[in-house]
């Protein structure tokens, strides 16, 4: 028999303490803290939870906390982990040589009165090129191992239940999860062969079956996502093939269309002829770029005797006997067979953010005859893809009605006159020149994109009746607002795009400022600059080319909700991101087209992919004409997921508030964009959205609070005020002058 070789533990009673030792292991014995670690400051408060202090001297005079009924049972217990904690370093010293000859490591623990044993093992699973060298251990007390002979030792440590378990463990466990992993591969040998290379090549390093199993499970997400994305892209490219993206459009494929191109500066007329073949077409579709220019071309065919529906993102009126339908061009139906169908503003392909839906428009409408309305520097574009399309094209080109001309100096404030339009690029922007406008003695309406239709076209007619003398607008104007405009002043000559301040491009100084003069009353339309800017620079911009337009530009593309649907069948997935990912890498070299900018949707994606709802809710939700980086809008959005998620109804008094009588512009302004988005998700969820009926009122009411908001705060003069000063800092503000007064 082998000669005792580890210590024994010397009798407590005798020993002298040492205070940090002793507060190391009363702090990991249970039912003993520290003041600190009851979140306590002061003695007497842990003495009136019925805690008493141990009698041991503790360093830094730190008490440690026990109740009373178990002080003298704590004691002993903290007393012999003392004693074992002391002999600890005897212990290792003596039993190292044994358990290490056996095949065991003993080393400290992080508990002062323990030890760590620790072995070594080869796991061999048959499929890997190599064995894993595992470690399996557990920790001992001291006196648990204290007073026995090295053979002794090394025959506790090797029969030791719980070493034996882990040690099986290990095995079992990477033998089954690696056996499940290869299952769901197994129909394929290449992407089985892949997944066990991966696997080893990732953890072969690794020391204990834990550390391999977590890996193990990153690596066959990592796989299964660039597997999808492998699969997803090869599909898109076959399949889809986004270089034919034509093809894609078997309805107007499979019909005899011609494509009549009219093309004029603004204020030309060329909507006349357009709307003329629209009413006396069997069947037609008008696409326009604004909600607004679409409500206004419903509603002028209506009154014409022409039934006519409404189709938006955001809203939906159908007439009973409708044979023309005007909608946003993103709404393009593309199975309904038409007579003729109207694209306006067909420049808009050249858009980075909502070209793709001008795209769509041109190469899908399953119209006999499409007429495509917008600026001469989209005519080569148009005239290329007619070409690669093999459709008939006809070009007619219009000239301005009455002549533009530039103002050749800067105008002051003071120089605005009833009947101009001023053109800032900010909802900011406007309210300040608005304010600036009232300074002079005129009164201002506004037309900014953040207004609602109704409050857009309120505010119109405000200035066409006279009842306001100028209107202070944003770009949007250059886009189907017909006012009677004698001067277009620019207050600024750059704006910001979503990235960056960019100077104006020359498609979009020649759209704005067409919209000066107005056949049968301002003969003459004049543009020019106001406050800031040079009429030289403008002049430049106007002739400029725009550099996006060119014959050789690409037309930009974004996959449908049934492409998204028909990839996700393919490559077996339920999450979003992945998908859009497919379409992002999609290849599309030597065609006239490009992928757009997937930024957004992917943003969209990765919000909804974090919600528990089906897939099918989701891929919904993701076409939802909504912008996350708008609060207004991500609330809403986040809102309608958890109505679904909980399957639970949302109100729209829960959304919306019920008093909007103390509510500023800006306040009206999001109530209005809630009503909007609360409507779309009657139309797709009406289950859990059921107040559309209230929702249709309240964005009325809205609306016509607005216009009172925006008309009340127009007004130059109250009833025997002279014009309002506008406050220091604004456009248009005398400036404060500084040293003695000139005489």
């Amino acid at each position: 028999m082998t000669p005792d070789t580890t210590p024994h533990v010397p009798d407590s009673e005798s020993h002298s303490w040492d205070p940090d030792l002793l507060l190391a292991v009363a702090t990991t014995e249970e039912g003993c803290a520290t003041l600190a670690q009851l979140g306590l400051v002061r003695p007497r408060q842990a003495a009136a939870m019925g805690l008493v202090p141990l009698p041991l001297v503790f360093p830094d005079k730190e008490q440690v906390w026990v109740e009373e009924a178990r002080r003298d049972e704590l004691l002993a217990t903290i007393q012999r982990r003392a004693s074992e904690a002391v002999v600890r370093p005897a212990l290792l010293a003596a039993a190292r040589p044994p358990l290490r000859e056996a095949g065991f490591e003993i080393t400290p623990a992080i508990v002062p009165d323990r030890v760590r044993v620790s072995q070594r093992l080869e796991v061999r699973l048959p499929s890997l090129p190599h064995p894993y060298r595992l470690n399996v251990d557990r920790t001992f007390s001291v006196g648990e191992l204290s007073g026995l002979d090295g053979t002794a030792l090394v025959d506790l440590v090797s029969a030791d239940g719980k070493l034996n378990g882990r040690r099986r463990d290990a095995e079992s466990s990477l033998a089954r999860r690696l056996a499940e992993i290869e299952a769901e591969v197994s129909s394929d040998a290449e992407a089985l062969a892949e997944i066990r290379d991966r696997l080893w090549r990732a953890t072969h390093h690794l020391t204990d079956a834990p550390s391999v199993l977590r890996r193990w499970e990153r690596e066959v997400a990592a796989w299964a996502q660039d597997r999808i994305h492998a699969r997803g892209r090869s599909f898109v490219d076959s399949h889809f093939d986004l270089k034919r993206y034509e093809d894609l459009f078997p309805q107007a494929r499979s019909m005899p269309r011609r494509l009549v191109l009219v093309v004029g500066p603004t204020n030309s007329g060329k909507t006349r002829r357009a709307m003329q073949a629209l009413k006396d077409a069997r069947s037609g579709a008008y696409l326009a770029p604004l909600r607004l220019l679409a409500l206004e071309i419903m509603d002028r065919l209506n009154k014409e005797g022409v039934a006519a529906n409404l189709v938006t993102g955001e809203e939906e009126i159908r007439v009973p006997g409708a044979r023309i339908t005007a909608s946003t061009v993103e709404m393009l139906d593309p199975e309904s067979r038409l007579e003729v169908a109207v694209i306006d503003e067909v420049q808009m392909l050249a858009d980075a953010e909502r070209g793709w839906a001008w795209s769509a428009a041109l190469v899908g409408v399953p119209a006999e005859t499409v007429y495509l309305l917008g600026s001469p520097d989209i005519r080569p574009v148009v005239e290329r893809m007619a070409q690669y399309l093999g459709e008939p094209l006809e070009v007619v080109e219009l000239e301005r009605k009455t002549p533009l001309k530039l103002i050749d100096r800067r105008l002051e404030w003071s120089d605005v006159q009833a009947g101009d339009a001023l053109i800032a690029f900010s909802r900011r922007e406007v309210h300040s020149v608005r304010e600036t406008i009232r300074a002079t003695g005129l009164s201002a309406a506004v037309i900014y994109g953040a207004l609602a239709p109704e409050v857009r076209r309120r505010e119109a007619e405000r200035f066409t009746t006279g009842e306001a003398d100028v209107v202070v607008a944003t770009d949007a104007i250059g886009m189907g607002l017909n006012l009677p405009v004698r001067r277009v002043l620019f207050t600024s000559l750059e704006k910001f795009d979503g990235h960056e301040v960019r100077p104006l491009s020359g498609s979009e100084v020649r759209q704005i400022a067409g919209r000066a003069g107005r056949y049968g009353k301002f003969e003459v339309g004049e543009y020019g600059v106001v406050g800031r800017g040079s009429p030289n620079a403008l002049r430049h911009m106007y002739k400029a080319a725009d550099e996006k337009v060119h014959a050789a530009m690409s037309l930009t593309l974004r996959p449908t909700r049934a492409m998204m649907e028909r990839l996700a069948t393919y490559v077996g997935t339920d999450r979003l991101v992945p998908l859009v990912d497919c379409f992002a890498a999609a290849d599309t070299k030597g065609s006239p087209y490009a992928l757009a900018d997937l930024t957004p949707v992917r943003k969209m994606a990765v919000a909804l992919d974090a919600r528990r709802l089906d897939f099918d809710r989701r891929l919904t939700l993701l076409f939802m004409p909504a912008d996350l980086d708008r609060e207004t809008d991500a609330d809403l959005v986040y809102g309608i997921c958890r109505a679904l998620e909980r399957e639970q109804p949302l109100p729209l008094d829960s959304v919306a508030g019920k008093r909007i009588d103390s509510l500023d512009d800006l306040g009206l302004e999001a109530q209005s964009r809630i009503c909007d988005l609360y409507y779309w998700a009657t139309r797709k969820f009406s289950a859990y959205f059921p107040d559309r009926e209230a929702v249709t009122e309240r964005r009325a009411a809205v609306a016509e609070r607005l216009a009172q908001v925006l008309a009340m705060r127009s007004r130059a003069r109250a009833a025997g005020e002279g014009p309002h000063k506008p406050k220091p800092g604004f456009r248009g503000a005398p400036r404060k002058r500084y040293g003695p007064k000139r005489k």
